[in-house]
């Protein structure tokens, strides 16, 4: 299985981007640079800072003095809910620059250090005063001039409100023997001048390079303190930033963070601020499909191969790579090409990996976190039905499991089917044919499963299948079976390999139902109401509340057995998407508000996480009483985060409510 952790090996040939930033962060009259890495979660940003770090300073190293750059990582969100972002920052860059400076100049990290402990004293705010208090700030904000008028805004509405409160915070500071002179503490322009300095005289050193990454899981205070620190303290010649985030999460914080700021239309500032903080952006594109391939395949390799064999096979995509990514650079054939021998794990991996490449890139958006995520499903299930004596067929459980990750709604209608039937599913097989694939005979059950006893022991066991019957009448499986293989991503599903008409798939359903309606609640609905169920735990966001409008129109008994089925699915799995169609139901339907709120207070606060928090803020009525105790429950909880991003929306709920 796969870690989801960085790397500095290079799956995703990304070397294209990786020459980007190298480029720009050394071309000397570039700086000083701020560069935004700019992607969406999951799509490889910290590993391709961390690659673009290795190679910048393993390439520019001399034998006397090492690398020519001085490389800092920071990240924001790990520092945001018990220290000040902006000094946490500098102290970081200063430490790494006091590494490469000689005893002449001790003496100015030294002061700058005595800087950073009364910026702290004066905590968050501090970066603030200073703003207010320096002679540097005006120069940096006001000269821009073709900038949007509402970015000036925010400056000037920044240093007013700091200087209405500079006079409190200054209130009878406790100051330290060693400290600087109170006009010291309070002078960004003369940090920024001595920083400057020690930079520009690092003789050995062409820049110095900060990667900032997970800007876009932190609060909107911190994200707005981090640009702060860079431009009112940091940006001197020779530096540069790389900063990586998804972008609408970063323009969003700064919208939320400004509220009072947004145009008549509605669109906040996130955008234009940005625009002006970055001077280049590096978008890191959605993996194509033979991208998204190579890697499934290469994750794979590296799961099956001995470390010598992968970094042979990792040569020969690179070779294949050279030619553009608009290929598979790496399948059975290269492997062929590149190994004496091929494991056959790895043989028989790269053939299903191939059937489902196509579907499965398309559908997980060329993601390859999402592709990592499938893969460990994958395995995770298949290793847990060994524990029991049971054996899966990973090409069987990998077709299901593309039809759940991405059509939630047909994989619960193929299990409504199997829990009907005894063995194979009767329509499945109708459904293959239907779809032009009864030109190749089903495969053997028994091929696909070992210890039989065992495993229709299991399935009776958690399908409690007792007393089904197949006595359907035609006509009706018929117009079932049509209905449902209409649908052209059904069709393309049908025909991948395996066909799945003859095998008994109960052992399957038993380690690949993860998001499916199992409880009581659920088989009481009928098949309309357990339609709408599934919709309302579709991935899709837009689906769910289409599906949240429609249940607000049905009957008053059929909404509260809904309802009943639905807060079942959450408690079971608060991770699921049920537990954002709990809360949309509840901004949508307000007689379904006291129900939710009393199922969600059942919930573990440490299961919610902030992101969650946060959605509940923004759409459950505020004045509901049941609203009201859920949330204080959630604050007064240890919780990490929790706390924190509750009282972060409530203020920009406050803030928006005043204009």
């Amino acid at each position: 299985m796969w870690a989801d952790n960085e790397t500095e090996v290079d799956l995703l040939g990304f070397d294209f981007l990786v020459d980007t930033l190298l480029v720009a962060l050394t071309e000397p009259r570039l700086l000083p640079l701020t560069v935004g890495l700019l992607g969406d979660w999951g799509s490889g940003k910290s590993s391709l800072m961390r690659i673009t770090r290795q190679e910048l300073c393993s390439a520019h190293e001399t034998d006397e003095s090492g690398s020519r750059y001085v490389c800092v990582d920071f990240s924001p969100w790990q520092h945001e809910d018990y220290s000040d972002v902006k000094v946490a920052l500098m102290t970081a860059v200063l430490d790494a620059v006091a590494g490469h400076v000689d005893e002449t100049h001790q003496e100015q990290v030294s002061l700058l250090r005595r800087f950073l402990r009364g910026f702290g004293r004066w905590g968050r705010r501090g970066g603030r005063v200073a703003l207010a208090a320096g002679q540097v700030a005006g120069p940096l904000v006001l000269p821009a001039a073709g900038l949007d008028p509402g970015v000036l805004e925010v400056a000037t509405a920044g240093m007013t409100a700091v200087a209405g409160e500079a006079g409190k915070m200054l209130e009878d500071p406790a100051v330290a023997s060693d400290a600087p002179a109170r006009d010291e503490v309070v002078d960004a322009g003369q940090f920024r001048s001595e920083f400057r300095k020690l930079v520009k005289d690092l003789n050995n050193v062409d820049a110095v390079v900060v990667f900032i990454d997970d800007l876009d899981r932190c609060l909107p205070e911190t994200v707005v303190d981090t640009f702060e620190a860079i431009r009112l303290f940091l940006n001197t010649p020779k530096t540069a930033y790389v900063l990586a985030a998804n972008q609408a999460v970063v323009q969003t914080a700064i919208d939320s963070r400004y509220p009072d700021l947004r145009r008549s239309d509605g669109t906040g500032i996130g955008a234009d601020y940005l625009e002006k903080m970055l001077q280049l952006k590096v978008a890191i594109p959605s993996l194509s499909a033979p991208e998204a391939e190579t890697y499934t395949n290469l994750l794979l390799a590296e799961l099956r191969l001995n470390e010598e064999q992968f970094d042979t096979v990792l040569q020969a995509t690179r070779r294949h790579r050279l030619g553009g990514n608009l290929q598979v650079a790496f399948n059975l054939g290269v492997a062929v090409e590149a190994l004496d021998e091929v494991p056959d794990d790895l043989v028989a991996d790269l053939g299903w990996a191939t059937s489902i490449s196509e579907v499965l890139g398309a559908g997980l958006r060329g993601n390859p976190r999402q592709l990592k995520r499938f893969l460990n499903n994958l395995m995770l299930r298949h290793r847990s039905a060994q524990r029991r004596q049971l054996t899966l067929d990973l090409p069987v459980l990998a077709k299901l499991m593309v039809l759940e990750e991405q059509h939630l709604t047909d994989f619960q209608r193929l299990f409504d089917w199997q829990l009907t039937a005894a063995g194979p599913i009767p329509e499945l097989a109708a459904a293959e044919s239907t779809a032009g694939s009864d030109d190749s005979s089903s495969p053997d059950p028994d091929a696909h499963s070992t210890g039989q006893s065992e495993t229709s022991a299991e399935a009776d066991i958690v399908l409690d299948t007792e007393g089904a019957t197949d006595d359907r009448s035609a006509s009706s499986v018929s117009d079932d079976v049509l209905s449902w293989t209409k649908k052209t991503h059904v069709q393309k599903w049908l025909r991948l390999e395996p066909l799945l008409g003859g095998i008994d798939l109960r052992p399957y359903f038993t380690y690949s139902r993860d998001k499916l309606t199992l409880g009581v609640a659920v088989t009481r609905l009928s098949p309309h109401l357990q339609e709408m169920l599934s919709k309302l735990q579709s991935d899709a966001e837009a689906l769910r509340r289409l599906t949240c409008t429609e249940v607000g129109q049905l009957p008053e008994t059929e909404r509260a057995q809904l309802l009943d089925a639905l807060l079942d699915a959450v408690l079971r799995n608060p991770a699921g998407t049920g537990f954002l169609a709990a809360i949309e139901l509840a901004e949508r339907v307000p007689d379904t508000v006291s129900a939710v709120c009393a199922m969600l207070m059942k919930v573990p606060p440490q299961a919610v996480g902030p992101a969650r928090a946060a959605q509940a803020v923004q759409r459950l009525p505020a004045g509901d009483a049941a609203v009201v105790e859920l949330l204080a429950r959630w604050e007064s909880s240890e919780a990490p985060g929790l706390r924190a991003m509750i009282a972060s929306v409530r203020e920009g709920k406050r803030r928006g409510g005043r204009r």
